[in-house]
């Protein structure tokens, strides 16, 4: 019994782990966003909805449902004959039929008017999908960004933890004062805390990635986009203005509204109503049928139908100047954005170009000077402080250069190879 129950222990901790490794998963940006696009409740809600609109569209074009009419007519309620069903000659037993026919005109314009909607409902799903690929693409680059700072940083501090042995044997040599030794442990508790902030941000960035997906993505795989010059040239992105998903969701909103200004505009074409029926009366009494017409009237369009449509006229140009007001605060959005990334990419091309080997030059040299005497440690250890730090804001400034290419990239939803 005990070898029975550590063996079904040893295979449910063998198990746990081959599920933890199937969880933790290393993806490419681009099955990164597949993930996100399927784990979307969002989309999910949107394409569900755009698929009721498309189902309501078909049946506003049907007439509506025949009524079956029953009941009985004319019964007395005074006299000799009161509350009886078979000594009046008026009482009858009626079943009948009534349909209402509304005109296809009418039917097709209600029609439209939910296509339309459904249309508008489709435009939002791109706006949603553009920003859930510009998120998902930015704590993508993130974590790639960030794994790199913390490896860096571990190097750099591995490095000065070498210094340890060297130093105390300085000490006990007489050639270093004992003071030293506790300024290395001080500069190292520095340099830890650099190392567990860029730490930090790699769970910042798998926490992100495990919200946007639904699965633990732990590490990157594949090559890095080129996020280091603009996805495109100034022209062709403002030309792309036009099919950004707020323009497009704009557009299909002024569309929407011209369809129900339409429709409105039919809507004092009367609707008619059809019964056909048959009274059956007591014995004796010949039996009867009828047809009866109902027929709108409407006798004060003025104050309602064309007042409806004089406020959706209005409707459909507010819709036009929402689409125009659209449209121009995207191309300073994108003027923006272009801003940012222009500037984002100076920042790190000076810092990679011109302070980086500067830095590492001062501790390279510094480092020969101590070895030589001529340097004492706090100096080596501030140049090498210095080079981490000037590291570390190399790898921030190339950050912010990557979210701003993925905001520039994905301003337009990309369909995924």
């Amino acid at each position: 019994m005990k070898r029975c129950t550590l063996s079904l222990r040893l295979g449910a901790v063998a198990l746990g782990l081959v599920c933890s490794a199937v969880q933790a998963e290393s993806l490419t940006l681009t099955q990164t966003l597949a993930a996100a696009e399927r784990y979307s409740a969002e989309l999910s809600a949107n394409r569900n909805e755009v698929q009721a609109l498309d189902a309501m569209a078909d049946s506003a074009r049907q007439l509506p449902d025949p009524k079956l009419k029953f009941g009985i007519e004319n019964v007395p309620v005074q006299g000799n004959n009161d509350r009886r069903l078979t000594r009046e000659g008026m009482t009858m037993q009626r079943v009948g039929i009534m349909q209402q026919y509304i005109s296809a005109e009418k039917r097709d314009r209600k029609a439209d008017t939910l296509l339309a909607e459904a249309q508008s409902v489709s435009a939002k799903s791109a706006v949603v999908r553009a920003t859930l690929q510009r998120d998902t693409a930015q704590a993508w680059l993130d974590l790639a960004l960030s794994e790199k700072a913390v490896q860096t940083a571990r190097k750099l501090l591995e490095e000065t933890e070498r210094q340890q042995g060297a130093q105390r044997a300085s000490v006990g040599a007489g050639s270093a004062t004992p003071d030293s030794v506790l300024a290395l442990r001080i500069g190292l508790s520095a340099m830890r805390d650099k190392v567990t902030l860029a730490e930090r941000d790699v769970q910042l960035a798998q926490t992100r990635l495990m919200q946007l997906t639904g699965q633990s993505v732990t590490d990157i795989a594949g090559e890095l986009p080129r996020y280091q010059r603009l996805p495109a040239d100034e022209k062709t992105l403002e030309q792309g203005i036009a099919q950004h998903p707020d323009v497009v969701a704009a557009a299909s909103a002024a569309n929407s509204a011209k369809a129900r200004s339409a429709a409105s505009a039919i809507a004092a074409i009367p609707d008619v109503e059809v019964e056909v029926w048959y009274g059956r009366r007591a014995e004796g009494y010949e039996d009867m049928a009828g047809v009866m017409f109902t027929v709108d009237l409407p006798l004060f369009q003025s104050h309602r139908q064309d007042k409806d449509h004089a406020a959706d006229v209005s409707r459909t140009m507010q819709a036009n100047d929402q689409l125009a007001l659209a449209g121009r605060e995207h191309m300073a959005q994108l003027h923006s954005l272009i801003a940012e990334y222009n500037a984002a990419q100076t920042l790190w091309m000076r810092q990679r170009d011109e302070v980086l080997p500067l830095v590492r030059q001062r501790a390279t040299l510094l480092a020969a000077q101590y070895r030589s005497g001529q340097s004492a440690l706090p100096e080596l250890l501030d140049a090498r402080r210095n080079v981490l730090d000037s590291e570390l804001a190399a790898n921030q400034a190339e950050k912010e250069m990557a979210r701003t290419w993925a905001a520039i990239r994905w301003l337009i939803p990309q369909e995924l190879m």
